[in-house]
């Protein structure tokens, strides 16, 4: 594959993933607030409340704008990596059993549960986010045009 294949690439993945996640956060934010996600978050059972919720708006609003930018890449995703395994492990029905699925993550092989995994999404975001704090932000990026990386992980020479 042609760098520029790559790049165009990993614009294409950067963009769709803050696409998918952005209204996630969004919504936290505007529709409900960061008071009315904490107190959700508290009557869920979620520990520290109002750090977890600080976490996902981060996670789910700030990153995936710095993703689309390819600026700060590694951090970014690994801010939305930490937001999706809070909520894979916390939120209901994403890898427990919960109100939302009878069956969870932990019940997958089960036949008679409902088909369905309501983690996936986390799940999802959570692969991506890693695959693009690894692979970096390819050459159409802040990260390239700032910092000269259009990976950051890689051998400078």
């Amino acid at each position: 594959m042609s760098a520029k294949v790559r790049d165009v690439g990993l614009l294409l993945a950067r963009l769709g993933f803050a696409a998918a996640l952005l209204p996630h956060g969004w919504q936290k934010v505007h529709d409900y607030g960061f008071s009315n996600v904490a107190a959700s978050f508290g009557q869920m059972g979620v520990p520290l409340p109002e750090l977890s919720a600080a976490v996902a708006i981060v996670g789910e609003l700030l990153a995936p704008l710095l993703v689309a930018f390819g600026l700060l890449t590694p951090f970014a995703g690994a801010a939305t990596g930490i937001a999706m395994v809070g909520a894979l492990l916390t939120a209901p029905g994403h890898l427990f059993k919960g109100p939302h699925f009878s069956g969870g993550l932990a019940n997958l092989f089960d036949p008679n549960a409902v088909p369905g995994w309501a983690g996936a999404p986390a799940f999802f975001f959570l692969l991506l986010a890693l695959v693009l704090a690894v692979a970096g932000p390819g050459k159409l990026s802040l990260d390239e045009a700032l910092f000269k990386r259009s990976e950051w992980f890689a051998e400078k020479g």
